[in-house]
């Protein structure tokens, strides 16, 4: 396998308009990478400028320790896993996986040990004489993984390869794409939209906006300690609630609430005094109390946890709590923050 870095990577297409901004990342041999970002944000062009099927417009891409940027693809030893599969209809499934390694013209035995050996990891052995329309997506996408598994590559790309798939076979082919990843031991970098898939497989995330790169970390990282406003909300289900509150002496004052402050907020804060700021409250951090009311419109139960949606203090709010609830239309719940996160109001940033 390999480590793999992209350094200073721009792409700018003819009509002068930039997908991707000065991307930086060093990956380790064997590292999990996920890209993760709304539709639009460059996750995918990125993917493809690794892959070798965009140019890079600056930058280097740097694999193994060689500078790769102007080799063509065929030269780059990765393999890449699309979301429509890409199968080839008219073939066997051993066909299919074996169509790399015959396009090499590798030793014909050596083929068929590959190819058994992945469909044996993938679970495909009984289906190797069928045909792709045989098969369900779910089986089809992990012959797509088998036809990357049989060239060794030195490092595996994912594009969405779970979007055409339903809820419960996503989440079959997620845990078969991390077992993947540890039988293997291989690189990969995987991209999605999808936080789930970015949270459950990643070793690192990257989370992307605009083109830019908003935060690197592991996901407890981005999930714990956001960067930024956009990261703050784009991870975790359901997402972040927002409130503009007034930084006192001790206190935050917001519309229709107060909130005391910690000794260690009120650190954290001590250069905000007199200014607007925007705290930041995950659904779970908003617990049974007494500093303020939830005023409910939908409750939601789940199991062995309720989501309550309404409003503090004329707010939006999302609470979770840890047990069944039947809350009405209109109910009150006093509540409190148990654990709050700080931003800038100008630069969105994080305060630390």
């Amino acid at each position: 396998m390999a480590s793999l870095s992209l350094k200073n990577v721009n792409k700018i297409y003819d009509n002068n308009v930039q997908a991707v901004f000065d991307f930086n990342i060093d990956i380790k041999d064997g590292e999990f990478i996920v890209l993760v970002g709304p539709s639009g944000c460059g996750k995918s062009t990125t993917l493809r400028m690794i892959a070798g099927l965009e140019d890079i417009s600056s930058g280097q891409l740097i694999i193994d320790g060689e500078d790769v940027t102007q080799k063509p693809p065929k030269d780059r030893d990765i393999a890449m896993v699309f979301q429509n599969y890409a199968l080839y209809a008219h073939m066997t499934i051993y066909e299919n996986m074996a169509f790399s390694l015959t396009l090499r013209h590798e030793d014909p035995n050596v083929i068929h040990e590959k190819v058994l050996a992945a469909a044996e990891i993938l679970g495909l052995t009984d289906q190797l004489n069928k045909k792709p329309k045989q098969l369900s997506g779910g089986q089809r996408q992990r012959v797509a993984m088998g036809r990357a598994i049989v060239r060794t590559p030195k490092v595996f790309l994912f594009d969405e390869p779970l979007s055409n798939l339903d809820a419960k076979l996503r989440g079959a082919t997620r845990r078969e794409i991390l077992l993947l990843h540890k039988r293997l031991g291989a690189t990969m970098l995987y991209v999605t939209h999808d936080q789930t898939e970015a949270l459950t497989l990643a070793d690192r995330i990257v989370c992307m906006s605009m083109g830019y790169v908003q935060q690197i970390g592991s996901p407890l990282e981005l999930y714990d300690t956001p960067a930024n406003l956009f990261v703050a909300s784009f991870i975790g289900l359901p997402p972040m609630n927002f409130f503009e509150c007034k930084v006192e002496e001790g206190r935050l004052v917001g519309s229709g609430f107060t909130v005391t402050l910690k000794d260690s907020d009120k650190a954290t804060l001590k250069n905000y005094v007199g200014k607007t700021i925007t705290l930041g409250v995950r659904p779970e951090n908003i617990v049974k109390g007494s500093d303020m009311t939830l005023t409910v419109t939908i409750n939601e139960n789940l199991g062995q946890t309720t989501l309550v949606h309404g409003s503090i203090g004329g707010h939006k709010a999302t609470a979770k709590f840890r047990e069944w609830s039947n809350y009405k239309p209109g109910d009150e719940v006093s509540v409190s923050f148990d654990r709050m996160h700080f931003f800038d109001k100008e630069t969105t940033n994080a305060i630390r």
